[in-house]
């Protein structure tokens, strides 16, 4: 086994209450008043006080946008490398902050072995993992993994590819960074589906520190001990979540049916993977459930028949910075490490995201 002994995040500097960025949007498309007060009443019930973006655009008046033109129908609006470009100047700076929020003081940067990079905003070559290792002072010969467009689900992935290697390698530190720019890829297309994009996702990064269970008792760490990883496909589910690459940018495709969806298979899922981890529905103490939106915080509930205060913490990380992708699980669980209920033995944390394909990723957890 393997233990998360610290995670960190980190948020870009420009942070919008959710009423705003209705206002925005509505000014935007140019909403007659019944379909502006329609749009304001989805922000309201989105369960999100306020978001953060890299892009300062969304608290401006048109005449002072510095990122996209004041223009309508797209006309001029950035292409691909010009988003490119943006996230490669701010998805950096945004990681490192995340990675020193989350290494411990007097920590030994060239004792990280492996670093794990997650993003499903911006891809180059050289990409981010090459920047972090030059700028963070790591190793040059430090082990690194990208793992990209996968969605809201990938941290977990990357948990389990942590995971694996500090199970075959004693001495491995092993380094996971998430960082994504959502809001850099909005559209200008008047349809529910980008309004309902539009009203979820924000930016922000997280780090997790990975060690095998042997340096975690060696030095004496604490945090989560991962027991067991399962994941499910359904495949009914594959055009209701899809992130495509256009020449005007990453478009999002965001079913309303994905919720319902969900409800249907995640008991099922749940079991198989409490099954695989061997422990039982009482022996689970917290749930890091991915609140990819309100809705689907409410169908997993349903689903295990969850009162809301055991989402909790999901559900204060909604309100608090909206659905970052997939930095976002990693919020929930170190808001779930920093409890001090947390640290009663043999309990257990759930952890599950989702995601295009439509994937569902689980993680099972305890603290040590």
């Amino acid at each position: 086994m393997s233990v998360i002994v610290s995670i960190g995040k980190a948020l870009p500097r420009h942070c919008f209450e959710q009423k705003l960025l209705a206002e925005f949007m509505a000014n935007l498309f140019q909403l007659a008043p019944k379909e502006k007060r329609a749009l304001s009443m989805m922000y309201a019930k989105s369960g999100i006080d306020k978001r953060y973006s890299a892009i300062p655009d969304f608290g401006l008046t048109p005449q002072d946008w510095e990122f996209f033109p004041a223009a309508k129908n797209n006309v001029g609006f950035p292409n691909i490398e010009k988003r490119m470009a943006f996230y490669m100047q701010h998805a950096v700076p945004l990681a490192l902050d995340a990675i020193q929020n989350c290494l411990p003081d007097h920590f030994d940067k060239t004792s990280i072995t492996h670093l794990i990079t997650v993003s499903c905003t911006g891809m180059s070559a050289p990409g981010i993992d090459i920047e972090i290792v030059e700028q963070l002072g790591l190793n040059n010969n430090t082990e690194r993994t990208s793992i990209n467009f996968m969605g809201c689900y990938a941290s977990v992935h990357a948990l389990k590819q942590a995971d694996a290697i500090a199970k075959s390698n004693a001495n491995a530190v092993v380094l996971i960074v998430s960082v994504e720019l959502c809001t850099l890829h909005f559209q200008n297309i008047d349809s529910h589906e980008n309004h309902t994009a539009n009203l979820l996702f924000s930016d922000g990064a997280a780090a997790a520190l990975v060690v095998s269970d042997e340096i975690a008792q060696r030095k004496q760490l604490n945090g989560f001990k991962i027991h067991s990883f399962y994941s499910s496909l359904i495949y009914k589910g594959k055009a209701d979540m899809a992130w495509h690459l256009t020449s005007n940018g990453f478009l999002m495709v965001l079913s309303s049916y994905i919720p319902s969806l969900i409800e249907q298979d995640f008991k099922q899922f749940f079991n198989e993977a409490l099954a695989k981890a061997n422990c039982a529905f009482a022996d689970i103490n917290h749930w890091a459930i991915h609140p990819g939106g309100r809705r689907i915080l409410e169908v997993v509930a349903q689903a295990l028949s969850l009162k809301n205060k055991d989402l909790l913490h999901a559900y204060e990380v909604l309100k608090n910075y909206g659905n970052m992708s997939s930095p976002t699980i990693l919020f929930v669980l170190k808001s779930i490490l920093e409890t001090p209920e947390t640290s009663i033995k043999n309990k257990y944390t759930f952890g599950a995201a989702f995601g295009p394909g439509l994937t569902l990723e689980s993680v099972v957890l305890s603290h040590v």
